[in-house]
């Protein structure tokens, strides 16, 4: 599972080079964030033809909402698709399948939490970064529709069984893609649904690093984000 995360760089020129995008003022509030949380709008990136690099850059809620949802409180529920499940999801396998709803998620850590000792002790939550905390992107879906008249789109990240590092915290870990190569494949529009389920497999250990972070992650909006909340 992946319930938070962080994008704490606030640099749209590097993030817009290492990523092939522009972004607008729109986006701003997407970054320098330490404690992302499901129903928020984040920063992704999809296929689109009609720019320089094939891609482009936009806001979409976190949870999706699929266009049978009638109600925004399905996207609670949806926001991770397990890849062991993706062909097999009346929500999910129509969206593996067209490039135009594989989407990137930009990060650059993410959180899980480890039980205390003391069952009546808070969890521990544990900050968790790729290549000593350099931005990555995760694999996502991502799908639009039309609510309450206007346009809302939805994002859902997909997870994977924990490597070694991750496991020792939990099960689960989301899908890091490794590299702009495998970003480039899992936007475009050589692979089939088989082929892009392939790429959703854990993100070799030795590249993830584990710290403790701050109990103040476990509350939303209860504390102005900050650098603090990295720190145990």
């Amino acid at each position: 599972m992946c319930g938070r995360y962080t994008l704490t760089s606030s640099d749209e020129r590097r993030l817009g080079s290492r990523f092939q995008i522009s972004l607008d003022d729109s986006m701003g509030s997407a970054l320098g964030r330490y404690n992302v949380a499901p129903t928020q709008e984040v920063l992704t990136v999809r296929s689109d033809p009609d720019a320089e690099a094939g891609r482009g850059a936009s806001m979409a809620r976190w949870g999706l909402v699929p266009f049978w949802a009638k109600d925004l409180k399905v996207g609670y529920r949806m926001i991770n698709a397990r890849a062991e499940g993706l062909m097999k999801s009346r929500a999910y396998s129509p969206l593996v399948k067209k490039r135009a709803n594989r989407c990137l998620i930009l990060a650059d850590g993410f959180y899980e939490w480890m039980k205390a000792e003391n069952p009546k002790s808070p969890k521990q939550p544990v900050r968790f970064t790729v290549d000593s905390g350099e931005p990555f992107a995760f694999a996502g879906l991502a799908t639009s529709r039309e609510w309450e008249g206007e346009e809302l789109t939805s994002c859902t990240i997909i997870t994977t069984e924990a490597n070694d590092e991750v496991a020792r915290v939990h099960n689960r870990m989301p899908v890091i893609l490794p590299d702009p190569e495998a970003e480039a494949a899992w936007l475009g529009d050589g692979l089939g649904a088989e082929e892009a389920v392939s790429l959703c497999r854990p993100l070799d250990s030795g590249r993830i690093t584990a710290k403790p972070a701050n109990q103040s992650i476990n509350k939303v909006g209860g504390t102005k984000e900050g650098p603090e909340m990295l720190e145990a």
